[in-house]
């Protein structure tokens, strides 16, 4: 039998709060299977990171008075700590929020906007008035515009599992600051994928 090299990850968890079952599951799996690889001589690098990015971060750092980075850097903490509790053993276990995540995702941009990938298009989204921000998918809540369910975010509806813009939300508010948002125009950029092919 040849030797492999194999590159193994799981799903990044996201650094909002503490490792639970249902990732336990997915990371022992993945472990029992990389030992299995090592023990049959193949080279196998098991690789995870804290996923340190979006708005379940921010709300939490909010509520609790703090900075993104303190709440982030206390949960790497206990992931890393729940992670040997039950002996699953990374090579490398890193972060979204690393400096070389960072450069590396820099080079990939200016590659992708220098070899003309990046294109600007408007988008019509919901604006805080008061908060003075653009409402990602947890800082608005309203009702599902399917199936009518109250209190939910502006992405998804955990009744029926539609998913749907935030500007499609009826009776739609701020979890920011409670205000009836507004819907406005804003220039973001895209990849073009279809040209990458």
């Amino acid at each position: 039998m040849s030797q492999r090299k194999i590159l193994v990850t799981a799903a990044l968890p996201y650094a909002n709060g503490p490792i639970h079952l249902g990732h336990l599951v997915e990371y022992i799996q993945t472990d029992i299977w990389v030992r299995f690889q090592k023990l049959r001589g193949h080279e196998c690098i098991y690789l995870c990171a804290d996923d340190t990015h979006g708005t379940a971060i921010m709300i939490r750092a909010r509520q609790e008075g703090r900075p993104e980075t303190a709440v982030v850097a206390d949960m790497r903490e206990a992931h890393i700590r729940d992670f040997a509790r039950f002996d699953i053993q990374f090579d490398n276990y890193g972060s979204t929020n690393s400096e070389q995540n960072r450069q590396l995702c820099h080079r990939i941009w200016k590659s992708l906007r220098d070899g003309g990938y990046v294109v600007e298009s408007d988008v019509t989204q919901l604006f805080d008035p008061v908060a003075k921000t653009f409402l990602a998918d947890r800082f608005v809540k309203g009702t599902c515009p399917r199936c009518k369910a109250p209190d939910q975010y502006g992405d998804s509806c955990d009744k029926c599992g539609s998913t749907y813009s935030p500007t499609e939300l009826v009776d739609a508010k701020s979890t920011l600051s409670g205000a009836t948002p507004e819907v406005r125009t804003a220039k973001h950029l895209f990849i073009t994928i279809e040209k990458l092919h």
